[in-house]
Order: C-alpha cells, then structure tokens, then sequence
C-alpha cells in the first residue's frame, strides 16, 4: 500500500495525507507531495523524516533555539541531525555557570568572587557614606561619635569576618545615623 507525504520546507515530510477526490477528475496528488512505497514509522519526540535525495531519512530535529557553550548565548538553529559543536539545546543557568561539555556547572570560585567585590562596593559605601559624620566639628555626642567610630571598624572589618560576603551578617549602622544621612 503506497503513501503520500508533503514535503515541506528543508524537506520535512508531513503526512501520510488522505488524497481529495475532484468530481470528475480524481484523486489528485499536490504538486508538494511525494508518493512513497509504503507508510512512514511515526518518528519518536527529537526526530523528523526529510527527504533526502528522493527518500525519507529519520533525522534528529534541533531547530529553534539552541545555546552557545562559550557563553550561553541563544541563537536560532535551523539544519537537522546531530547538534554541532559549541551549542546545546540547554539553556544557561545564570551568570556563573560554565560548560564542561556535557552540562552547564556552577563555577563556585566566580560566584564567590562576585559576591566579595559586590559586598566590598557596598561596604565601601557606608564607609563614603559617613565620611562627613567623622569631621572633629561636626555636631554629634561623645557617645554617638563612639557608635561611629565602632561601626566604620566593623566596616572595616567586615571582609576578614567569617561571614563575609553573606549580606545577611552585614554590620548594622546605629539607628540615629539615618536621621543624619546626605
């Protein structure tokens, strides 16, 4: 028993189609189809049949989005068959993860170097931040200015702490120091 396919663009094939029958005429075959021997295996989820120079090839289906492994940017892909080199269909996890060619991995060294100099900037921040404070003139009390001094050293002090970077162990500023922020 023969079959009909369209073949679509790149070749894929569609079908089998039942044939419309034209009063008067017949069963007409569509100029954009091909009549096989026998009916196609349906192909499994990942695969398409093309036709290749004039037979149907069950070939791996990657179209669409796929992903550079150097760094994670999404590209359009559009041949069929195995995926190349440098792409998966997997998309990057965030900004610290790498391919091992195989699989995307965290890169733990990066995260925590970001998060140092993400935590530093702030820490340097708040130091900025009470310069003006520290002025010898500036109109604060004995033990305010004790307060401060004692929160600029856990500034200070912050990035030898065993907790840093973890910004939920940043040294809290004394509550009177918002009343005299810039």
């Amino acid at each position: 028993m023969t079959a009909i396919y369209l073949v679509g663009l790149g070749g894929v094939l569609f079908g089998p189609i039942t044939l419309p029958v034209v009063p008067g005429i017949g069963e007409q075959v569509p100029e954009e189809a091909i009549q096989l021997d026998a009916e196609l295996v349906a192909p499994a989820e990942g695969f398409v049949w093309v036709l290749e120079e004039g037979e149907p090839v069950l070939l791996a289906d990657h179209r669409g989005i796929v992903y550079s492994t150097a760094d994670g940017r999404p590209m359009a892909h559009e041949a069929f068959g195995p995926l190349p080199d440098g792409v998966t269909k997997a998309p990057k996890p965030g900004p610290f993860y790498t391919w091992d060619g195989a699989d995307w991995v965290l890169d733990e060294a990066a995260q925590l170097e970001a998060a140092h100099t993400a935590e530093r900037v702030w820490r340097n921040t708040q130091i900025a931040a009470t310069d003006f404070l520290v002025m010898p003139d500036y109109p604060i009390s004995a033990e305010q200015r004790a307060e401060l001094y004692a929160y600029r050293q856990s500034l200070r002090d912050w990035p030898v702490a065993g907790q840093f970077p973890d910004a939920d162990h940043r040294p809290q500023a004394p509550a009177w120091i918002a009343e005299h922020a810039q």
